[in-house]
């Protein structure tokens, strides 16, 4: 097993950011990158589950382009009938017409996680992604930077960049005793997240939500319910049901089931009477919609070796 990793570029996070930060990198430099993240795929909140014979998208839903930059990407992913447009937007769930702001929300084939795998299978061979690595800290070795995982492997970079929630990479920062500029830390420290409890439920009854297939209701206990059939991605009816952050926290430590309960009270006004649920998840997505933000889409640490940080919770495309 090898024990150190050399690299130019060490990424921490396999999400939208961390992909797109490697793949700029990859196109336009000579650089050697290795992207690390802990979960079993690459892809973050871009999250697609097979459950039964059925596929859900349980993290992020669609994305909009705002961005002239990210928009001569998502044109490439249309032409190649990747991504498609899906809605203008939603129904509330009542019998008001769906709101529709002018922004297509789009959505991926196969689902969102394809498309960060499409990412990945674009990169060359000076990008190497590492996934099931659990990152523990990460430490400053003169000019470089040294990251280690749980297994005790050392992953060594002469610059980082940290895409993963930012708690989670002040979290590994302090445990390797990186001391931040003060006044960064200070702009760290108040980016905050909600976090979101999602179910899964396959369901045996032919189910149709307004169109487009989804309900998104502000300010509502539970703020998004979605046919993955409807939505295209699924072969047979799959909901997806997301609570908004306040329910989500306060029912975070409550038991799966007492979760599913929950969600399903909501999701059954929508179905018909007979609906019998087949199969149910749980999806616990501690960082999810980010509250307070940075304006900056990446926010480089003074006083130290290069150091970034970005994410959704930092100005730029969102998913």
């Amino acid at each position: 097993m090898r024990t150190n990793t050399l690299a130019d570029v060490i990424i921490v996070g396999a999400g939208l950011s961390g992909l797109m930060t490697a793949a700029i990198l990859d196109k336009t430099t000579d650089k050697r990158v290795v992207i690390l993240d802990k979960g079993r795929s690459v892809g973050g909140r871009m999250a697609t589950r097979r459950i039964g014979d059925g596929l859900a998208d349980h993290g992020a839903q669609f994305f909009t382009v705002r961005a002239p930059e990210f928009k001569a990407l998502v044109d490439d992913w249309v032409a190649a009938d990747l991504v498609y447009q899906w809605s203008l937007g939603f129904s509330d769930g009542s019998l008001t017409p769906m709101r529709d702001d002018g922004y297509p929300r789009l959505a991926v084939r196969g689902g969102m996680n394809t498309l960060a795998k499409h990412i990945v299978a674009g990169f060359s061979e000076r990008v190497e992604v590492l996934t099931g690595v659990q990152v523990e800290q990460v430490t400053r070795n003169m000019e470089s930077w040294v990251i280690r995982d749980d297994e005790g492997r050392q992953y060594i970079g002469r610059a980082a960049a940290l895409t993963a929630p930012v708690p989670q990479s002040l979290q590994i920062l302090s445990a390797g005793k990186v001391a931040l500029n003060a006044g960064d830390r200070k702009l760290l420290e108040g980016i905050t997240y909600e976090p979101c409890l999602t179910g899964i439920f396959v369901v045996d009854s032919h189910v149709r939500l307004p169109e487009p297939g989804a309900v998104q209701r502000r300010n509502a206990p539970i703020a998004w319910i979605a046919n993955n059939k409807q939505k295209g991605i699924s072969p047979l009816p799959v909901l997806t049901v997301q609570a908004d952050g306040p329910t989500s926290t306060q029912l975070w430590e409550a038991d799966d089931q007492r979760v599913l309960k929950a969600l399903v009270t909501d999701m059954m006004v929508y179905l018909p009477n007979d609906t019998r649920i087949v199969q149910q998840q749980l999806k616990r997505w501690r960082y999810s919609r980010p509250r307070q933000t940075h304006a900056e889409r990446v926010l480089r640490a003074r006083d130290l070796p290069p150091l970034f940080f970005a994410g959704d919770a930092f100005g730029g495309p969102r998913v």
